[in-house]
């Protein structure tokens, strides 16, 4: 049997006034998913785990059946460091790196204005670092990689703010915090903290001979340690194939032995290739029982508070993607494959934040009566509701 999960990152939403207090996934055009959850069945997942940020990695990797309470590494930089070839040893700190855009000392913008990867790279190969041991690695766009060599201390004693849920606040009353009081994680948060404050000097000075430029400084978040993840075969039995575009899923996709290749033009933001996307996850069907196939953009497109840019992606997921993948499965394995599409967590247009409340899900295939059901978070509402963590035992693989 074919099996395909479809997620969709920040997928749900809470209705928005301009949009006649619809939500997003209620007024899109998404025929082939309402035809998944017509045919099939719909409900809705918990994907929030008390005590654990509502984010996409714990998400995700519950999603996938990961119990966050078991293999969270406390953030997703050393995922991202994993993807970019980056060894990390036990005793590292690994945060995530933003450059950020700020003004009158307010955070403003947790993409430096989709600063491109050329800009960010000349930034990122220009900086002076403090200290021996601290080494910073270019990523994708506005993510980079900071590694703290034997650091020596946990990542859950340090507090960061994620930049895209604090926009308009000032930088001062967001920087980094020591949790235990202790010297070691006081003196290492006061050197990351300088070292933050003095890049925004740093880079004026790196952008000098390209004119002005809007102030820009570093803010690291999700600190990190090194992930030890039991393989996929063994957690759930299956080989699979992972589509996404973004570092830190494909870091999972390594520590699990997920088999995943790096997909030109998958950007994990707003102008991902959802067409080349499409292609691959059907490829991959070829050789993989089961597919896993993961779209960033509903989610970013939401952070930057554009609801009518959230609309156009849960679209384009079900044209070039979910739309493919239909016709694949009807015409080559009919009777015979299972599909499941799905949020991870809540994303407000209003705010650009993470909720935590229950996301939709719509799952069809071999064994699955008709609901007639829509896919909308109203339509799901009344439906059953699934710990994420047993969602695909009662979906995709049941009955195995």
């Amino acid at each position: 049997m074919k099996q395909v999960l479809v997620i969709i990152d920040g997928l749900s939403d809470d209705p928005i006034s301009e949009i006649g207090e619809n939500t997003p996934l209620e007024v899109a055009f998404i025929p082939n998913i309402h035809y998944i959850a017509s045919t099939g069945m719909t409900g809705r997942i918990d994907t929030y785990f008390e005590g654990y940020p509502i984010e996409s990695l714990v998400c995700n990797m519950a999603l996938l059946g990961y119990d966050p309470r078991k293999y969270y590494p406390s953030g997703r930089a050393s995922f991202e460091a994993l993807a970019k070839g980056i060894p990390i040893k036990k005793d590292d700190l690994v945060l995530r790196c933003n450059i950020v855009s700020i003004k009158d000392g307010s955070l403003i913008d947790f993409t430096a204005g989709m600063i491109s990867d050329s800009e960010a790279r000349k930034i990122i190969s220009g900086l002076n670092l403090p200290y021996k041991g601290w080494e910073i690695y270019p990523g994708q766009s506005y993510r980079n990689t900071l590694v703290i060599r034997s650091a020596n201390i946990s990542p859950q004693n340090i507090k960061c703010y994620e930049p895209h849920m604090n926009i308009g606040k000032s930088i001062n009353d967001i920087l980094p915090e020591s949790i235990e009081v202790n010297s070691d994680s006081l003196k290492l948060v006061e050197e990351i903290n300088n070292f933050l404050l003095d890049s925004q000097e740093q880079i004026k000075k790196i952008e000098t001979l390209g004119g002005n430029k809007e102030d820009k400084m570093l803010w690291v978040w999700s600190p990190s340690s090194s992930p030890y993840w039991p393989s996929y075969k063994k957690i759930m039995n299956k080989k699979a194939a992972l589509v996404a575009g973004l570092d830190f899923f494909h870091g999972m996709a390594m520590a699990a032995g997920i088999h995943y290749d790096v997909i030109p033009n998958a950007t994990g933001y707003i102008d991902t290739d959802y067409r080349k996307k499409g292609e691959y996850a059907i490829n991959y069907l070829k050789v993989y029982d089961f597919v896993i196939v993961h779209v960033n953009a509903a989610d970013e497109a939401a952070h930057a508070r554009d609801w009518n840019e959230k609309i156009k992606a849960i679209e384009s997921v079900d044209r070039y993607i979910i739309g493919p993948l239909m016709y694949e499965l009807e015409k080559n394995h009919k009777d015979d494959y299972r599909i499941a599409v799905c949020g991870d967590h809540k994303t407000r247009c209003s705010d650009g934040k993470h909720i935590g409340d229950p996301v939709p899900f719509a799952f069809s295939g071999v064994g699955v009566e008709a609901s007639k059901n829509k896919f909308t978070e109203k339509d799901c509402l009344n439906e059953p509701l699934y710990n994420s963590l047993e969602f695909l035992n009662k979906t995709l693989f049941r009955g195995e």
